[in-house]
């Protein structure tokens, strides 16, 4: 994907799990099955995993360089960067600690989606200043898979929201056994 198709992916799958989100009653919104996060909670986790992306994408490539490097092998496919995902979360992965959401209440609900859409345009904006190949050679640290180029970086934001709508909406498939 170029650095246009991943914009529009990118809003296109935060958007998707934002109208979802906005849709549900209070119930379902706090519903929450065994251990499983409930759909605030799910809100709330991509709220802090988009926030750092942000952070990053404001740094001048320089300090990127600096601080974590080139990339040091080929770059993935995102069909390569899901596998990879996909592979680490089967094995166990988790969120790190600092990525675990607190118990979020219907009336943060508002607040937390406004949070969310500023965020992924505030991404969206800053990405614009980098280059494709800034995308491909400048890397950054992700919890579970190491060091990644910026675009595949983007390639998780773009799957891992889809990923937690997707729980989200196996979460509810439990509310009429509960």
């Amino acid at each position: 994907m170029n650095q246009e198709q991943i914009i529009s992916e990118l809003q296109k799958n935060h958007q998707s799990f934002i109208a979802y989100l906005n849709a549900l009653s209070e119930e379902a919104f706090n519903f929450k099955y065994l251990d499983k996060w409930t759909a605030g909670q799910q809100l709330a986790h991509i709220v802090l995993c988009v926030k750092p992306l942000v952070t990053v994408f404001g740094l001048e490539r320089t300090m990127l360089e600096q601080k974590f490097g080139k990339l040091n092998r080929a770059g993935l496919s995102f069909d390569q960067l899901l596998a990879a995902y996909l592979e680490k979360f089967t094995e166990g992965g988790k969120a790190p600690e600092n990525y675990v959401p607190e118990e979020i209440t219907f009336e943060k609900r508002a607040v937390l989606i406004q949070n969310l859409e500023e965020l992924i345009s505030e991404l969206c904006r800053k990405l614009s200043h980098f280059t494709e190949d800034d995308l491909d050679s400048l890397c950054i640290p992700h919890p579970l898979l190491g060091m990644l180029s910026l675009r595949e970086m983007l390639y998780n934001a773009i799957y891992h929201v889809e990923h937690h709508h997707k729980a989200a909406i196996r979460n509810l498939q439990y509310q009429s056994i509960a």
